[in-house]
């Protein structure tokens, strides 16, 4: 005898899977093998019948998700989306991604447009505008975060932010143990977040930093270099992103500066690919947005198989350093200082 009791719920506990894994593997939705082999299992062991008039009246999962980039440039933003894609097709959902190309006005349209199209959840990358929409997202209870940052009517939201402060502090442990102690930093106008964990990071470590903001004209290499060479109190080590830096190992090899012995380099990761063709291999704080990409996934499918919500700000550790051929102790170059 079938027990009219037993629930979906029962069957995915059996079966030690979520609710949504469990309906898709009973209705036919596409699921990996040993999770359709073991959800069966515990349905015929527990004699569980699906009840389709009730299913039809409860199920309102169009099993897509919808991403909303502010916008959507460079290998960062392809590897983002690519983890964020492929960590919920292993759950049978399809992403719906769009792009505002950097307009307000846009990416609050788009967010709209997907509310018309009924979307299980909803990641806001870089999330600004009025935000007019959240609210019939809320009030008709899907999941919606912000991810990397937010920004007025978006503000609300819980963000998912990236960190490298993991990194960033085993950079500054690396060039304090190399006797290094003053540093320059070339921060562009965009500040990239893991460029500013590490002056945080440098100066709670007890490194002297000396800051130059760069504009969005030209950058100037040249000027840097020479700034780090003047003379014996003069910065040991350039921090900058991975794009500038190296612009800085092209115009060392024009002005006869050798890198590491003269200075060192540090390396950001921006938006560029890891593998960038230098010279010297970068000493670097490299990010890894897949890393990002999958935890903001499986928060939002975790509320979706009836998991707790995300209700506050995340911080997901995305950095590494990776120490390379561009730094080096002080020790190796103190009678190359003052040219």
């Amino acid at each position: 005898m079938k027990d009219a009791h037993v629930t979906l719920q029962d069957v995915a506990r059996r079966a030690r899977v979520s609710v949504a894994t469990a309906s898709r593997a009973l209705t036919g939705t596409k699921v990996n093998v040993k999770n359709h082999q073991k959800v069966h299992k515990a349905a015929a062991e527990l004699g569980y019948v699906m009840n389709e008039a009730a299913r039809s009246l409860r199920s309102v999962r169009t099993m897509t998700i919808g991403l909303v980039f502010h916008e959507l440039t460079g290998a960062f933003g392809i590897e983002l989306l690519s983890s964020i894609s492929a960590r919920f097709d292993e759950r049978g959902y399809c992403v719906f991604v769009s792009t505002a190309q950097g307009e307000n006005e846009r990416f609050d349209k788009l967010v709209h447009r997907f509310l018309e199209r009924r979307v299980d959840a909803l990641l806001c990358v870089h999330g600004a505008g009025t935000g007019a929409a959240l609210d019939r997202f809320i009030a008709a209870g899907i999941p919606v975060a912000a991810l990397i940052s937010k920004q007025a009517g978006y503000d609300r939201l819980p963000l998912i932010a990236p960190s490298a402060k993991e990194a960033v502090t085993q950079c500054v442990r690396s060039l304090k143990s190399q006797g290094h102690e003053q540093v320059l930093v070339l921060r562009p106008s965009r500040r990239p977040f893991a460029l500013e964990n590490f002056i945080t990071a440098a100066k709670s470590g007890g490194l002297t930093v000396h800051i130059e903001a760069l504009s969005d004209g030209l950058f100037d290499a040249t000027r840097a270099l020479e700034r780090c060479r003047a003379d014996t109190r003069s910065p040991t080590v350039l921090v900058t992103t991975q794009t500038e830096a190296a612009h800085i190992l092209v115009a060392a090899d024009r002005m006869n500066i050798e890198i590491p012995k003269s200075v060192s380099l540090v390396a950001v990761r921006d938006r560029t690919p890891m593998a960038v063709a230098t010279r010297v291999p970068l000493s670097m704080i490299y990010l890894d947005p897949q890393k990002l990409g999958v935890v903001a996934a499986d928060l939002l499918a975790t509320q979706l198989s009836g998991g707790a919500p995300v209700k506050k700000d995340l911080l997901v550790e995305m950095g590494s350093w990776l120490e390379r051929g561009t730094t080096a102790a002080v020790a190796l170059r103190a009678h190359d200082r003052g040219r």
